[in-house]
């Protein structure tokens, strides 16, 4: 019988990061060069924000200067975090309950990796073990 993963097995630990007074636009060059669709905005070691694809649309729609503004003034504050030992399909869970596509991974409120439903999906995928 095969083991539920867990967070910590297929988290990417290699987290991209900016601090609050980082330029939208520099925040953009990060998730393109990248390739992610979000970047958690840290304090302190701990995730302070995040900024998604989704919001960029949002700003652009709205004419924001994105080379004059800055990732705390735009930053979605209501951050969801788990932490790294939770299985993926609670993990799961907690990105349907509340509509996210990135989860921040944290351990004693220090961000140590971070994981998208496509790591989700990808873990669950060829695992045996899908919860209907």
């Amino acid at each position: 019988m095969q083991a539920i993963q867990k967070v910590n097995d297929i988290m990417v630990r290699k987290v991209i990061t900016a601090k609050p007074a980082t330029t939208l636009t520099e925040i953009a060059r990060l998730m393109r060069k990248n390739r992610i669709g979000s970047v958690i905005i840290v304090k302190n070691r701990k995730p302070a924000g995040i900024l998604t694809e989704s919001d960029f649309i949002k700003l652009v729609a709205r004419g924001t200067d994105m080379k004059n503004a800055v990732a705390e003034d735009f930053m979605n504050r209501n951050v969801v975090t788990c932490e790294a030992s939770i299985t993926v399909i609670d993990a799961l869970m907690v990105m349907r309950s509340e509509r996210i596509r990135h989860l921040p991974v944290v351990k004693n409120g220090n961000l140590v990796g971070v994981i998208s439903i496509r790591d989700l999906i990808a873990a669950t995928q060829f695992s045996s073990f899908y919860v209907i």
